[in-house]
């Protein structure tokens, strides 16, 4: 509403009570005015005898309410539209309006938007949303702290996602064309890290064979005994007979049933953000102080890093798993926050 509209409105209500008519719902119904406005009228002006004008301190918006409505509506329909390509829909809705692109990036802010990278996240049919939903119910209240968790993933040497903080210039991130990526497996417990290992090989049925017979079995029962269940996603590789066969023999019936499509349930992925920011940051640091990093400096940061992960990034990340189960179930499958 306009604050033409709202000025003829309070004058209205204020005619129509200085006919005696004191009622706010009689006078909502006679001048057209919301009921909740007339309410807040009469009650000033029963008390003061009139009603103050609005205090409106400095320079009005640029959009009126009707265009900030319109833009949540084009927002709301798709929210990868550009503030330019806002600037235009709202030139043609409203001819001869004009506004510069810095002032609809302004009023974004205002109404609570702000622009940022969205997660990337599987994609879930039906199927695997009715298998996540059946697997959260069956382990909501299952015992997560006998779960030895296992992921792979890879860090790269040179990468361009630290934010920087500049005052006069630009900063810049020296990049190669080829940066260097190691490969990286680790599991750990509640209770403690079991291994990591680094490989720049491809991984396959036969290296994955190799790693778990060198860093799971014995290292999990020597900090757990042997009561302990191991947790890996359906990747292929580790869905093959060989793997299957090995583990049955060192691990009968302690598989633990894995939904496919849901990094989000699986912790190792939170202890892999918290390694890949101090990964970075480190090699954005010697990157600025102009050191040298080679291959070998790289690898033995993340070696480094994996030493000083703190036990409570373990507790946090693996001791919130049936509230991640709970949130599988209160999304009914679908993505979680995780």
């Amino acid at each position: 509403m306009s604050p033409k509209s709202i000025k003829s409105n309070r004058e209205a209500v204020k005619s129509l009570f200085d006919q005696n008519i004191t009622n706010a719902a009689k006078i909502s119904h006679l001048s057209g005015v919301p009921l909740r406005s007339c309410e807040c009228y009469v009650a000033l002006l029963k008390k003061t005898g009139k009603i103050l004008p609005i205090h409106r301190p400095g320079r009005p918006r640029k959009l009126s309410p009707k265009m900030r409505r319109h833009v949540g509506k084009i927002l709301k329909n798709d929210h990868f539209t550009t503030a330019s390509e806002l600037k235009a829909k709202l030139e043609y809705t409203y001819p001869g309006f004009k506004v510069h692109e810095r002032t609809v990036r302004r009023e974004l802010k205002k109404l609570g938007y702000a622009a940022i990278l969205p997660r990337r996240v599987p994609l879930l049919t039906e199927k695997h949303k009715e298998i996540r939903l059946q697997w959260a119910r069956d382990h909501l209240n299952y015992n997560w702290n006998q779960v030895v968790f296992s992921d792979e993933t890879t860090f790269q040497m040179f990468s361009n996602t630290c934010l920087a903080w500049s005052k006069n210039a630009d900063p810049v991130s020296p990049m190669v064309k080829h940066p260097f990526k190691v490969h990286v497996w680790a599991a750990a417990n509640i209770h403690g890290k079991i291994d990591i290992h680094l490989f720049t090989e491809n991984l396959d049925r036969h290296l994955y064979r190799e790693i778990l017979n060198n860093h799971l079995y014995h290292n999990a029962n020597a900090l757990l005994g042997h009561q302990w269940i191991f947790q890996q996603d359906n990747d292929p590789k580790h869905t093959s007979k060989d793997v299957q066969r090995d583990l049955q023999e060192h691990l009968p019936d302690r598989i633990l049933r894995w939904p496919s499509c849901s990094p989000d349930m699986n912790p190792m992925e939170n202890i892999w953000a918290v390694m890949k920011h101090w990964v970075k940051k480190r090699n954005k640091n010697m990157v600025a102080k102009k050191k040298k990093i080679s291959k070998e400096t790289f690898i033995a940061i993340i070696r480094e890093e994996w030493d000083n992960l703190s036990p409570d990034v373990l507790l946090n990340t693996i001791g919130n798993m049936k509230r991640r189960v709970q949130a599988c179930i209160d999304v009914e499958g679908g993505h979680t926050k995780y």
